[in-house]
């Protein structure tokens, strides 16, 4: 029996692997794609908002208080004074994309803002008036900055009480008491999960279809099916090989994922993954990964077992590939791992739940256990279901 495993995985891997095309496409250019995609997102999201160091920013000023000449003096700004008259253009270069800011004071505003006194001023509070284009970087920024400076003078004018304030006893206090890993892996766990699992059954879906429904297409299953070897060592033979090919492509995804996570999560200095996750951690993730994919190319064998042709197969892919996809997305709509044990009992779900509590430190052995063994138990008897496929004429010479 060993024998003849072995025997059909060999022919099984040397056509897979010999297939240039095939193994361009199923292992190398997903993971190229990811990290393409993903490293262009976070240059995208990078140039987009955030703005030049050395940037000055444009704030034309109407009727320029001199509280707001201090405030900005150790910012980056130019103030540009210009009158009532002139207001109107201003706006036009700020439509335009021309210039940044427009800000309009009243008059005599520091005097105003003196002589106002909430509980006893019967008018409204001196106000002023800011323009911007939110659809241009500089001018979104300069908006958001001007409005916060102005913000916390007027809270250091009135303020009553202080939140989290900084004075020589605090100044080294955190108030947040997340990590720095635990920052990034909220949000982590939004992406990983879900793009692991949904790399790990396109890897498969590309290469399933091809090694039964091909070889059925091709009138090459029935002649193997003649031979001695009895059609359980095949129909393991064949969801082995094919899980070889699944987890190369799986772990080209993989490594092109973590190789884009600093782009698009904008790390800073010298700050990597490997500061936060140890080598445990990257074994239970391909503990998981290759259970799951061990589902994925056993489902999707007894469909290809079941189809006529390599079109059909893949057309009945598409409903698992989006209970998948939901499965993946499922620790982005609960916002992390459950505990309880029996939600581990759901195939697919349990990997996402596993990966979700890996990249959150919260790993569980016992529920890292129930789903292997569930995805193992799962693979089994797919293959026991495939077995008795190959033993069916009926299937087997259907085309």
């Amino acid at each position: 029996m060993k024998n003849n495993i072995i025997t059909i995985m060999k022919k099984e891997c040397s056509r897979l692997f010999k297939d240039k095309r095939l193994l361009f496409m199923a292992v190398i250019m997903p993971g190229l794609l990811i990290y393409l995609t993903y490293t262009l997102m976070g240059n995208f999201m990078g140039n987009m908002l955030n703005t030049d160091k050395d940037y000055i920013y444009q704030i034309y000023v109407v009727n320029k208080a001199e509280s707001f000449s201090v405030l900005t003096s150790e910012m980056p700004v130019k103030l540009i004074e210009i009158s009532d008259a002139e207001i109107e253009s201003v706006k036009q270069k700020i439509s335009d994309k021309e210039t940044d800011l427009l800000v309009k004071f009243p008059v005599d505003f520091d005097k105003s803002v003196e002589a106002y006194d909430v509980r006893t001023s019967a008018g409204p509070a001196p106000n002023i008036q800011i323009w911007s284009n939110m659809a241009r970087t500089e001018s979104s920024a300069a908006d958001s900055m001007i409005k916060w400076v102005l913000s916390e003078y007027e809270r250091g004018m009135s303020k009553k009480f202080d939140i989290n304030a900084v004075s020589e006893a605090t100044v080294d206090e955190s108030y947040n008491m997340a990590t720095e890993a635990d920052m990034y892996a909220s949000f982590i766990v939004y992406m990983l999960p879900m793009l692991l699992i949904l790399y790990s059954f396109i890897g498969c879906q590309s290469i399933a279809p091809e090694s039964i429904a091909g070889e059925k297409e091709r009138g090459t299953l029935g002649t193997m099916l003649v031979t001695p070897a009895k059609r359980s060592d095949m129909a393991f033979a064949k969801i082995l090989s094919v899980t070889i090919f699944g987890l190369l492509s799986a772990l080209g995804s993989f490594i092109g994922l973590i190789a884009s996570l600093p782009k698009i999560m904008q790390f800073d200095g010298d700050v990597s993954l490997n500061d936060f996750y140890s080598i445990k951690d990257y074994l239970l993730i391909f503990l998981i990964t290759v259970s799951t994919v061990l589902i994925f190319v056993s489902l999707l064998s007894v469909l290809s077992a079941y189809a006529k042709s390599i079109k059909e197969a893949t057309s009945y892919t598409m409903p698992l590939m989006l209970i998948c996809l939901v499965c993946g997305m499922s620790s982005m709509l609960t916002g992390g791992a459950p505990g309880e044990v029996y939600y581990y009992l759901i195939p697919v779900f349990n990997s996402a739940q596993c990966l979700t509590a890996i990249f959150k430190f919260e790993a569980s052995a016992l529920n890292i256990a129930v789903t292997t063994g569930v995805n193992v138990l799962v693979a089994l008897i797919c293959v026991f279901v495939l077995t008795r496929m190959f033993n069916s004429e009926k299937i087997v010479f259907d085309k």
